[in-house]
């Protein structure tokens, strides 16, 4: 049998309207009044209308098909729940804990200038790491809650890098001491009310933080033996007066929406299963996407062993894994003068940003203009870049480490 055009045309208007109004509500389809109903069934008993009739019903057809249509989007999106994400993890909302981001040693130089495996680390909602001095990398452990937090360290001296992030979030900052450049931004920004751990460099109040010491049967220096827990962190905000509860009205990142089971599977972008991030010649990432688990698992390479090793929570037994890898370039140069090393990652100047999730990778642009903004995620076309739900591992990098960055 030949088909014409003018048929396809017929039966594709047919099915857009039939479409329309399968989608529509019971008070959409009263809308469209009887007139429709009838030219579908003489379409289907095959009495079509004149062409010129057809063609006015057609059009108002179309326009009423388009309302409803306009009408039944309007009317799922109010059937939706107010969105209420986990700040961090965008998964539906647990709790109306504050934030706490613990700086974690991540040292590995020896036998005695060793702090892995670090403990607590694999709870996480977001690990940061970042360059700090003289090549070595710490890492900022993130997490929704304080009472979910378990055994975590060794504990480690703060740094305004991870300051910074943490700051536009109101988050309780616990480290044990801290660069005098993290305590000005500290003083400058008023942020004393919520560090715990920092010095009285600048005449700036200082809250002690709650500890214990482990050298784990190693022989490990005295530095790299400290603890804390969910409990201790608990104990050190009542004893500073510090609330743990916070009403957060967005999320750390952008997180594909929990409400309808939304997935970012990056179609159309290159595939990248195996990434590799250099912070130094002596600290290095690597991080292998399982397609079963559709995660990241995170090894690091051990200046000591020289060779990589799986990373490793040592109160779990289990290596770290990742929903979402995020790299961003950033200008890390050593504070002018006598800084000791100290490394300054300059924000306001931005830079290229990288996410990894569901096997494959996006490019674009991060920024942070100001110490009070939060750090957004931007692709190549300007819209903010949408991660999956879960954990996620953030590298802090420096342009010179550039050439050393591949993923496939």
């Amino acid at each position: 049998m030949k088909i014409s055009r003018r048929s396809v045309l017929r039966f594709s208007w047919m099915a857009a309207v039939l479409l329309a109004l399968t989608g529509c509500s019971g008070a959409g389809s009263a809308a469209l009044g009887g007139g429709v109903s009838g030219w579908i069934k003489k379409l289907v008993d095959g009495n079509a209308p004149a062409a010129s009739e057809a063609g006015s019903v057609a059009a108002s057809s179309e326009a009423a098909a388009s309302s409803v249509a306009g009408a039944a989007s309007s009317e799922a999106a109010a059937a939706l729940p107010v969105y209420d994400a986990d700040v961090l993890t965008g998964q539906a909302h647990r709790t109306n804990g504050r934030i706490v981001g613990v700086m974690v040693n991540n040292i590995s130089n020896s036998e005695r200038q060793n702090a892995r495996p670090q403990r607590g680390i694999g709870s996480a909602d977001i690990l940061i790491e970042s360059k700090v001095e003289g090549g070595i990398t710490r890492l900022c452990a993130l997490f929704h809650d304080a009472n979910d937090i378990p055994e975590v360290g060794p504990l480690r001296s703060g740094r305004d890098q991870f300051l910074q992030l943490l700051m536009p979030w109101q988050a309780l900052y616990y480290h044990d001491g801290e660069s005098i450049f993290c305590t000005q931004f500290v003083n400058v920004y008023q942020y004393s009310g919520l560090n715990i751990g920092g010095k009285n460099y600048f005449n700036t109040p200082v809250h002690t933080h709650v500890a214990h010491r482990d050298s784990r049967g190693r022989n490990v220096a005295y530095e790299h033996t400290e603890f804390t827990s969910g409990k201790e962190i608990r104990q050190a905000a009542s004893n500073a007066g510090i609330s743990l509860q916070y009403p957060y009205e967005s999320t750390f990142f952008r997180f594909a929406d929990y409400r309808t089971d939304e997935v970012n599977k990056l179609s159309g972008t290159p595939s990248a299963k195996k990434i590799h991030i250099s912070h130094s010649d002596s600290y290095r990432s690597e991080l292998v996407y399982g397609s079963l688990s559709k995660t990241y698992s995170l090894s690091m390479y051990d200046p000591s062993k020289k060779a990589y090793g799986d990373t490793i929570d040592e109160l779990t037994g289990k290596q770290l894994t990742f929903d979402n890898v995020v790299v961003c370039f950033a200008n890390i140069a050593a504070y002018a003068g006598d800084s000791h090393d100290v490394q300054e990652v300059q924000y306001v100047q931005g830079g290229q940003a990288y996410l990894f999730t569901h096997g494959g990778v996006q490019t674009g642009r991060w920024e942070k203009p100001h110490p009070t903004h939060p750090l957004k995620l931007y692709t190549d076309s300007g819209e903010e870049m949408t991660l999956n739900r879960g954990k996620t591992y953030l590298a802090l990098v420096d342009d010179d480490e550039w050439s050393s960055f591949n993923y496939q």
